[in-house]
């Protein structure tokens, strides 16, 4: 076996490419947002390509509103009408606050430190947060770390005054390889405990719709033509998770042409899939114009508005606290 290896490349006076391969993936990292912008790995036959939406030009990246890849926080979904106790946040989503707002950290530089260790290599990207707007400064790291057929990404955070944070990695997966097919050829199993009920502007009500009652048991293996057949409009929900452990996958997405698998376990309490349906852009990804149904965006994350339910739990991050959440992505090959 090779020596797994790390490249930071300069693109830019700020932006960085940061590159990390071993015998099983090459994963491509960018400063700006501490973006995972593309994840290159095999298929049945051994043929590796990018299964991420990825845009084709850096410039892109940089005038990116869509979070591809992106670090998302302070606080990832929306927070109804921007408050929190007594603190307004911006409100950039109609009346409410969205993805830490139009300065978030998906829009900062970050820095970065490399390491490597017996079996494994990654990158640490560092920021110091005084721009988003939420009280603060409030202080993160994301680690990515490649070891095997594994990514590992840990996001840690702490602030010296009370604060609230819920970050999440905003990436597009489209196993088919570089984008030649629609998700509507992937299936999807999720181990969850029901779905969100949401209102018009995609926050919750407070009512869980379980498991047993949805259109579709998630719990089996479903292809994402017939998911979405029974959710035209498409998916941008919030699926409770059964099992929220890093020791258990929660999520399993496959692409049978390709025979790629991958299986994603996360510490956080919920994730958010948003399947793309109706979303048209001029800008290209992978050599297309972004389509309807061109990818899955899937963001572990704790439950959005939680500040607003806390039967469901808390975010609040006090002075001397360590936040820390993990996902764990893991890639396999099926004949």
């Amino acid at each position: 076996m090779n020596k797994p290896n790390i490249r930071v490349t300069p693109i830019t006076h700020n932006l960085k490419k940061i590159t990390l391969k071993n015998d099983f993936l090459t994963v491509v990292l960018l400063n700006y947002g501490a973006r995972l912008h593309q994840i290159f790995a095999p298929d049945k036959e051994g043929n590796v390509e990018n299964i991420l939406l990825s845009y084709d030009n850096y410039e892109d990246v940089l005038a990116d509103k869509s979070f591809f890849g992106a670090t998302v926080g302070p606080v990832a979904g929306r927070i109804r009408d921007g408050k929190w106790k007594n603190h307004q946040l911006e409100k950039n989503n109609s009346t409410h606050h969205i993805h830490g707002g139009t300065n978030g950290w998906s829009f900062q530089y970050w820095d970065i430190e490399i390491f490597e260790e017996p079996d494994a290599i990654g990158v640490v990207f560092y920021l110091k947060d005084t721009f988003s707007g939420y009280p603060g400064p409030i202080k993160a790291t994301v680690t990515y770390r490649l070891q095997n057929n594994q990514l590992e990404m840990t996001t840690k955070t702490t602030s010296n005054v009370t604060t609230i944070t819920n970050p999440t990695n905003h990436a597009y997966f489209n196993l088919s390889g570089n984008g030649q097919r629609d998700i509507l050829t992937h299936s999807l199993t999720l181990n969850t405990l029901g779905m969100l009920e949401l209102d018009s502007d995609k926050l919750p009500t407070g009512n869980l719709l379980e498991e047993s009652d949805l259109c579709i048991n998630f719990k089996k293996k479903n292809l994402l033509k017939q998911i979405l057949d029974a959710y035209p409009v498409g998916l941008d929900d919030v699926f409770l998770l059964r099992y929220p452990k890093v020791t258990k996958p929660s999520l399993l997405l496959e692409e049978k042409q390709s025979g790629r698998q991958m299986a994603v376990a996360t510490s956080n309490k919920s994730v958010v899939l948003f399947s793309t349906t109706g979303f048209h852009a001029d800008f290209k990804l992978n050599g297309q114009k972004m389509h309807s149904n061109y990818g899955l965006a899937i963001e572990p994350q704790e439950v959005p508005d939680i500040v607003h339910f806390p039967e469901w739990g808390s975010i609040t991050l006090h002075p001397g606290q360590e936040r820390v959440t993990q996902t764990i992505y893991q890639f396999m090959t099926t004949s």
